[in-house]
Formats: structure tokens, C-alpha cells, sequence
């Protein structure tokens, strides 16, 4: 099976051939299974001789804390496992947890996850915030909002969900919040395998350009949502430029106040302009980009 030629195309101009060869090899390959020890009702060392009695070969994940792969299992047999139904532990793409500890929420802070569902980002925030100061997690489908209530009850995680269209909370929430958290939306070319049609066959340009229509909307709202002095993480699961490092030139444009920041990742990353950081797909995550930025009092 090949991705769309004009897919390639743009991934070979981004990346150069050399680059793009490998990463559509890493595309084709199926990632083991990855979870966080939820901190809130568990801890490593009682998950980990859970994992131990049942036989379950793991692998700790290098800096980053109460990360795990696991080498003898399925991820539909995790979900059985005692461990994740009873919510000690959380399955999640070892990328999908790095924009939380980018954000680096703290106890009894007012936090905002724009869009929020299932609820991988909003319960790891709460762990880190120690389950103390505000939460306020968004949805607008209700199908996924019934999704982010079930996860958020199931890791014990205090958060308040929301069923509103995030691009429109500024009006009720404007100014409100230390740290905002926007996951948003995107064309997730990050995701793609290249064995499985489904994973890309809503691709195309079309795709992307809307979605970056919708994440600037989102942006918006986030920025007016931020307290100044406050701190902002934008993210996506996607390689496309127009959704990503043109998307925070487009922010910083349009909103002066809202000033990159440096951060640290525990992967090698493509570092681009505005501090942005690009994770290319690899045998052992998914493709992923993200920024931090503050918004200044004056």
C-alpha cells in the first residue's frame, strides 16, 4: 500500500528523501503498546509488581516519569487488564504525553484543556496538579463529551468537563486561566500507518486547510482565555506546516503579547522558527509538534 503522491511529495520537500524514506518505513511498523501509571490512585512501584505477578514484559520510558512500554501484550488486552479498568493506569502514544509536561501545570493553579476529549491530556494534568487548584476540561461533540466525563471519573481526576464549543468560551472565561492547553484538531498525518488506507484516506489539502481555519479560531479563543503572565501549549499530531510552525507565526503576528518560549523534549526534534519543536514519526511514536508560549502583561 502507498500514501497519495502528493502526500509524499510534500513530506520529501518538508524532510528531504533521505528523511522521508525513513520516517514512511517507521509508518508501516506497528508501535508496541505504551501507558502512565496514574499518580492520582497509583503508584510505579504497586503497578509494576502488578505488571510483574501477570508476566507482563515491560520497559520503563526514559525521561518521561511514570511512562511505560509493554513488549508481551496487545493494547486490546490492556484495556482488559484490572489495571486500566480500574484506572491505575492510563493507554497512551508516549507523544500524546508530552504536551502536558511542556505546559507543566501546578498545584492549585487554574488550568484550561481547550479540546479535551477523550481525556488522555486533561487527567494527566490533573495528576500533575496533584488533583488541586481548578481544571476546566472542553468539549463540543457529545458523544466524545460522554467520553471525557467516563475517563475523568475513571482516573478520580478533578476536573470540571464542559460542553461547549471551545472557540466561544473567551465569552464566558476571558482572562481566567495560568495555563492553557490546545491540543486542537489537526490532520493527523503524524498517525498515519501506511498498512492502514483508513489512516490517511481522509487526507488532502482540502483537509489541512480547513483544519487550520478551525485551529486559528481555537487560538483565539485560547489567547483571550490566558491570563496575563500566563503560559500556553499548542500541539498537534500532525507533520503539515500550515497546521504548525505557520500557524505560530500566524499567533505571534497577530497577537505581539504572546511571546515562543524554550523547552526541553526527550526526544530529538526538528527545532523550527519560534522555538517550535517537530517529532518525526519513529518505530516507537507517533509524529507530534509542539510550542509554548507566554503571554506577556504589557
Amino acid at each position: 500500500m502507498h500514501l497519495p503522491d502528493e502526500l509524499n511529495s510534500r513530506l520529501i520537500k518538508q524532510f528531504g528523501a533521505i528523511a522521508a524514506r525513513t520516517m514512511l518505513l517507521a509508518m508501516q511498523e506497528k508501535r508496541l503498546p505504551t501507558f502512565r501509571v496514574n499518580t492520582i490512585v497509583a503508584t510505579d512501584d504497586e503497578v509494576m509488581a502488578a505488571l510483574r505477578k501477570d508476566a507482563i514484559q515491560f520497559e520503563r520510558v526514559k525521561d518521561i516519569p511514570h511512562a511505560f512500554i509493554i513488549k508481551n501484550k496487545t493494547d486490546k488486552e490492556l484495556l482488559a487488564h484490572p489495571l486500566t479498568t480500574s484506572g491505575k493506569i492510563y493507554l497512551q502514544g508516549i507523544t500524546s504525553m508530552l504536551p502536558a509536561l511542556v505546559l507543566d501545570p501546578q498545584p492549585g493553579e487554574t488550568v484550561l484543556d481547550l479540546c479535551a476529549a477523550p481525556g488522555s491530556k486533561t487527567s494527566q494534568i490533573a495528576a500533575l496538579m496533584n488533583n488541586q487548584g481548578r481544571l476546566v476540561a472542553c468539549e463540543k461533540d457529545p458523544v466524545r463529551f460522554e467520553k471525557l466525563k467516563h475517563t475523568l471519573t475513571l482516573q478520580g481526576a478533578n476536573a470540571e468537563a464542559i460542553h461547549v464549543d471551545a472557540t466561544l468560551l473567551h465569552h464566558t472565561h476571558a482572562e481566567l486561566f495560568d495555563r492553557v492547553l490546545a491540543d486542537v484538531p489537526c490532520s493527523a498525518e503524524g498517525r498515519i500507518n501506511v498498512n492502514d488506507r483508513r489512516s490517511f484516506s481522509f487526507w488532502s489539502q482540502k483537509n489541512i486547510t480547513e483544519h487550520a481555519k478551525l485551529q486559528r479560531r481555537l487560538l483565539r479563543s485560547a489567547v483571550a482565555c490566558l491570563k496575563p503572565g500566563g503560559t500556553l501549549v499548542y500541539s498537534t499530531c500532525t507533520l503539515s506546516p500550515e497546521e504548525n510552525e505557520d500557524m505560530i507565526g500566524w499567533l505571534v503576528q497577530e497577537y505581539p503579547l504572546m511571546k515562543p518560549q524554550t523547552f526541553t523534549l526527550p526526544f530529538p526534534s526538528k527545532i523550527g522558527p519560534h522555538k517550535t519543536a517537530t517529532l518525526v514519526p519513529t518505530n516507537t511514536y507517533e509524529g507530534f509538534f509542539v510550542a509554548k508560549l507566554s503571554k506577556s502583561n504589557h
